[in-house]
C-alpha cells in the first residue's frame, strides 16, 4: 500500500532552507503566468494533463506535518504554509482574487500560497468560532466566501488543511488515512481549547472526518454540526476495489487532469480513493450523540455522492433526537419522506442553472474565481475533445449543472456548475441554525 508516512520529521534549518530556495528558483519559470491566465490557457490544459507539469509536488521537506497537541493554531497555520511553499509547484505563482477572506488575512494576498493554506479570522476578545474542514482533493480556499460571512456575523472561523492537500496532487499518495484523522483531532480539540462555545462545518470528506471523530469524542464545548455535501457514499460501484488495487505498483491514478486550478486537485490518485472510501465507511458507521445540534445541505442530484445512502444515515440519526436535525436539499423533484424529527427543506429550483451541483454549494454566484461569471469553469468532461473543450471554456452562453449522463446528453455546451444561485438564503438558515446553537 502506497502509505509512506515519514518517522523522521524534517526540522527547520540548512536543508530545509536549501530546499525551500530550489523549490522558489523553480516556481520562477511560471511567474509570466498568473492564477488567472493560467485556467484561461487553454491548449496548456490538453498539454498539462499529459505531462503533468503541477500534478508532482516538489521534493521539499516532509509531505506530512507532525503536529503537536499543545501547538497554538497560528503555529499550525505557519507550518503548514512552510510546507505549502515548499512543496506546492504553483506556491509562488502570482494570484491577487477579490476574494471576502483575502481582504481579511493579516498580509496581502498576492501568490497562490496565500490562498490555499489554512487561516483564521478574529474578533477581539470572542469565545465562539466555527471550524471548518474541507473535502478530498481542495484546500481551504473552498471557504474564502462562507468564513467571511461567519466571521460579519461575530464568529472567529478557522480553516485547516488535511494532509496531502494544497500541494500537487502526488502528495495524497504521501498520507495515511491515520494524518486526516490526527490533524482533524487537533484541529477540533485546539478548538474546544481556545473558545468557550464553537462548531465544527466539514465539507464532502471533512463532513466524514468531522462526524467520525465527534461521534467518538465530543467536546463538552461543541455547540453544533453543519456537514456540507457529506462524504456517505460514493456512486461507484468498484470503489471498493481501490484498497486492492492500490498494491499494484504500476495503477497509480484514476483520473489525470491539467492541475491548473490554483486551489483543487484535477488529477486523483488511486490511493486517495483508498483514504476516502475509509473515510465514507466510518461515517456510515457513526452514531453522533443525539443532543448535538445538525444540519446538512446536500444536492439530491449529487453526481460524487450518493444522496440517499445520506437519507438513510439522517433517518438513522433522527432516532430518539433530543437536539435540531435539520436538511437543506437541492432536489428538482421532492425527495421521499424523512422522520418528522428532521427539519427538511427543498429548494426545487435554482435561478440561470439546471441543478445543484457537489462543488457549487458554497460559492455565491459573484465569486471571484468559481462564480457565475469568474475565471474558472469545469469543463473536464470534454477534456478528450479539444473542439468541446474550448467551446465550454470559452462560450457566453453555457449551461450551469451538475455532471450527470442526462446533463450531458441534453445541454450542450456544460460546464459543472461552482457556485450557489441559493448561496444567500443557503447562509441565512445556516446562521439562524449556529447562532441558536451557541445562544
Amino acid at each position: 500500500m502506497l502509505n509512506t508516512i515519514p518517522t523522521v520529521m524534517i526540522k527547520k534549518g540548512l536543508f530545509f532552507s536549501i530546499t525551500l530556495a530550489l523549490s522558489h528558483w523553480a516556481a520562477a519559470s511560471v511567474q509570466a503566468q498568473s492564477c488567472q491566465s493560467l485556467v484561461t490557457d487553454i491548449p496548456r490544459y490538453q498539454a498539462d494533463a499529459q505531462q503533468g507539469s503541477y500534478r508532482f509536488a516538489n521534493e521539499a521537506g516532509p509531505a506530512v506535518l507532525d503536529i503537536p497537541e499543545a501547538q497554538s493554531y497560528s503555529a499550525y497555520i505557519r507550518a503548514t504554509r512552510e510546507l505549502i511553499s515548499a512543496r506546492n509547484p504553483k506556491a509562488m505563482l502570482n494570484c491577487v482574487l477579490a476574494t471576502r477572506v483575502s481582504s481579511l488575512l493579516p498580509s496581502k494576498a498576492t501568490q497562490v500560497v496565500d490562498y490555499v493554506a489554512p487561516f483564521e479570522l478574529t474578533h477581539p476578545n470572542n469565545q465562539k468560532a466555527v471550524l471548518l474542514i474541507h473535502g478530498l482533493t481542495d484546500s481551504p480556499f473552498t471557504f474564502h466566501s462562507l468564513a467571511a460571512d461567519l466571521h460579519a456575523q461575530g464568529f472567529d472561523v478557522r480553516a485547516m488543511l488535511l494532509p496531502g492537500h494544497g500541494t500537487a496532487a502526488s502528495d495524497l499518495k504521501e498520507v495515511d488515512y491515520r494524518d486526516w484523522q490526527q490533524h482533524v483531532r487537533y484541529a477540533i480539540s485546539r478548538t474546544a481549547s481556545d473558545y468557550s462555545e464553537f462548531a465544527v462545518l466539514g465539507y464532502s470528506t471533512g463532513a466524514a472526518l468531522a462526524t467520525s471523530e465527534i461521534a467518538k469524542r465530543r467536546p463538552d464545548n461543541l455547540a453544533a454540526l453543519a456537514l456540507v455535501a457529506p462524504a456517505t457514499q460514493s456512486h461507484s460501484e468498484v470503489a471498493w476495489l481501490a484498497k486492492w488495487l492500490d498494491w499494484v505498483p504500476w495503477v497509480d491514478w484514476v483520473d489525470k487532469g491539467a492541475d491548473l486550478d490554483l486551489a483543487k486537485y484535477e488529477s486523483f490518485p488511486l490511493h486517495a480513493v483508498t483514504l476516502v472510501e475509509q473515510a465514507m465507511a466510518d461515517m456510515r458507521a457513526a452514531s453522533l450523540p443525539a443532543s448535538l445540534p445538525t444540519m446538512v445541505i446536500a444536492s439530491d442530484v449529487d453526481a460524487t455522492i450518493d444522496s440517499q445512502a445520506t437519507y438513510q444515515l439522517l433517518s438513522r440519526w433522527a432516532q430518539a433526537r433530543t437536539a435540531p436535525l435539520a436538511l437543506r436539499v437541492y432536489a428538482p423533484t421532492s425527495i421521499a419522506a424523512l422522520p418528522d424529527s428532521v427539519n427538511v427543506t427543498e429548494v426545487a429550483t435554482l435561478d440561470g442553472v439546471i441543478d445543484m451541483s457537489h462543488i457549487g454549494l458554497l460559492n455565491p454566484p459573484a465569486h471571484p474565481y468559481y462564480g457565475a461569471m469568474g475565471v474558472f469553469r469545469n469543463c473536464d468532461a470534454y477534456l478528450d475533445d479539444t473542439a468541446a473543450f474550448t467551446d465550454c471554456k470559452t462560450t457566453n452562453k453555457p449551461y450551469f449543472g451538475e455532471r450527470s449522463e442526462a446533463n450531458l446528453a441534453q445541454y450542450r455546451p456544460l460546464v459543472r456548475v461552482s457556485f450557489n444561485p441559493d448561496y444567500d438564503p443557503m447562509l441565512s438558515q445556516l446562521v439562524t441554525f449556529l447562532h441558536k446553537a451557541m445562544q
